[in-house]
């Protein structure tokens, strides 16, 4: 009896899970038949605006009408019909003259619109600043007074809020715009956010990058040092023209270590003279203290071309430290050495450069097997069914 109710239940919980997948899927149908029905609202709506700018393009006054930008307001309040706009948007050929002055009339919209959505709860607040990251037209203004609503967005306690709303500003923002947000995010020793995600957005910067860069160099020490060290990797893959910056930065011990690692970064994405002797140096530094500024100089010096380059990677290839070692082989190959002549001058008496050439060797036997076999992958050979 015992089993037979135990069967019984787990039937019944088989049954409510099948009942559940087939309620959820009629619900998914629903949402998207729904969507497709206020995309075709807006559409009829929008389509409608763009008729009459495009039949009244020989009449500079023609504009939008005001109802249009009253319902609009009134219905993109709602996030689910900002959804359907953004769809709709997607759709319409944004390089026409009539779309641009469409929506270029459709600013103060946006403007009332960022408001709205401050007050919203985190994840349609986010998705308000995704939304003007890909439709705001106005750009790089800096009496745009969105920008300044976007900023305070920067203030809310969501994560992802936060993220969103950097990217929008330096989709759309002007470069005081910008340093205002870093200041904002950098407050206190720590960043708000990652530097890699704050660099990410700084490279997607639709601007001119030159002024940005010069803008940010002139308050750089304005910011925490976490966002400085994101400005810095920002400079080092958009421009090699700070190589005297770079080289004080390089040079001064007072400086935050990371800052400095920045900097060796630098001019291993940028070979410089002056770079060199201070790279030597930090790879034939003996203190394991300072193993971060020796393994990221072995990286760099790749660019530098001399025998005493050479000589210094391949003494530090007896380096305790596996990164150092590992990035002296990487180095030594970028010079021409193959990993059987390093065995040949090492004389394979030290342990520890053995042991990393022997890993190196093996990972590149193990990389030119595989290639093989992934270009087999790719061919799309067809199975025989049954095999």
């Amino acid at each position: 009896m015992g089993a037979e109710i135990l069967l019984y239940g787990y039937g019944l919980v088989c049954l409510s899970m099948l009942v559940f997948n087939v309620l959820y899927g009629l619900h998914l149908r629903s949402d998207d038949r729904r969507m497709d029905s206020k995309v075709e609202t807006i559409r009829r709506r929008v389509t409608e605006q763009l008729d009459r700018l495009r039949e009244g393009s020989s009449r500079p006054a023609q504009t939008v009408q005001v109802s249009h930008l009253t319902w609009m307001r009134r219905h993109l309040s709602h996030v689910n019909c900002l959804l359907a706009f953004d769809r709709l948007l997607d759709e319409l050929d944004d390089q026409s003259e009539v779309y641009q002055s469409y929506l270029k009339q459709m600013q103060p919209v946006f403007l009332y619109l960022a408001t709205v959505y401050w007050k919203r709860e985190s994840t349609q607040a986010a998705y308000f600043c995704y939304f003007l990251s890909r439709h705001k037209l106005r750009r790089h203004m800096e009496l745009d007074q969105i920008q300044q609503v976007v900023l305070s967005y920067l203030r809310r306690d969501s994560l992802y809020c936060k993220i969103n709303a950097w990217k929008a500003l330096c989709s759309f923002g002007s470069p005081s715009v910008i340093v205002t947000a870093l200041q904002e995010l950098g407050d206190g020793e720590e960043s708000q956010l990652h530097e890699k995600v704050i660099t990410e957005a700084l490279l997607a910067y639709t601007g001119d990058h030159r002024e940005l860069i010069e803008t940010l160099w002139s308050r750089l020490e304005r910011f925490s040092v976490p966002v400085q060290r994101a400005i810095l990797d920002y400079i080092r893959f958009q421009s090699g023209g700070y190589r005297r910056q770079m080289l004080d930065i390089l040079r001064d011990g007072r400086r935050n270590k990371e800052l400095r690692l920045a900097a060796i970064r630098y001019f291993g994405r940028y070979p410089d003279p002056s770079a060199r002797p201070l790279l030597l140096d930090f790879l034939q530094d003996g203190d394991p203290t300072h193993w971060e500024f020796a393994a990221i100089s072995a990286s760099s010096l790749a660019g530098y071309a001399g025998q005493d380059v050479v000589d210094a990677l391949l003494r530090a290839m007896n380096s305790s430290n596996w990164y150092i070692r590992s990035n002296a082989a990487s180095s030594l190959e970028s010079h021409g050495l193959s990993y059987e002549e390093m065995l040949q001058v090492l004389g394979g008496g030290d342990r520890y450069a053995r042991e990393m050439l022997t890993y190196r060797l093996r990972a590149k036997r193990l990389a030119k097997e595989a290639a093989p076999a992934a270009a087999g992958d790719t061919q799309g050979e067809e199975v025989p069914v049954g095999v």
